[in-house]
């Protein structure tokens, strides 16, 4: 059986929404996710129209924010990772080689779609 993607990662960074209620749920699961696995993560806490800091060098960028902006789409589409995950296409193109989106008039937390994201590279190989 081939490795998966994730047993390959040598270095991942999650965009984190500051403002919602899960944040720090959402926080400490990608950390022990990450932690578990042997990947150093960077996690960002990100605030609603704040700037966003970003490693360029990962090979996996997870985006948690739940609406686009400009900013998200300038960091993604100069991150150099090899997989690129968020809640949304972005504009201009493909960006994101993954989406889970929310169903259409119930937004799901953070928590839940960090861990479809995590479950869906699992299975990659």
């Amino acid at each position: 059986m081939a490795d998966s993607f994730l047993s390959r990662a040598q270095k991942a960074i999650v965009l984190l929404d500051a403002d919602a209620p899960d944040f720090a749920e959402a926080a400490l699961a990608a950390e022990s996710f990450f932690r578990g696995k042997g990947i150093p993560v960077l996690l960002r806490a990100v605030h609603k129209n704040h700037f966003i800091w970003s490693r360029r060098k990962v090979d996996l960028f997870i985006s948690l924010l739940p609406s686009p902006s400009w900013h998200l789409s300038w960091v993604a589409r100069s991150s150099k990772a090899s997989v690129k995950a968020g809640r949304f296409q972005l504009r201009h193109g493909k960006v994101f080689d993954l989406v889970v989106s929310d169903p259409a008039g119930k937004p799901f937390p953070q928590t839940e779609v960090f861990r479809q994201i995590t479950f869906i590279l699992s299975t990659i190989q």
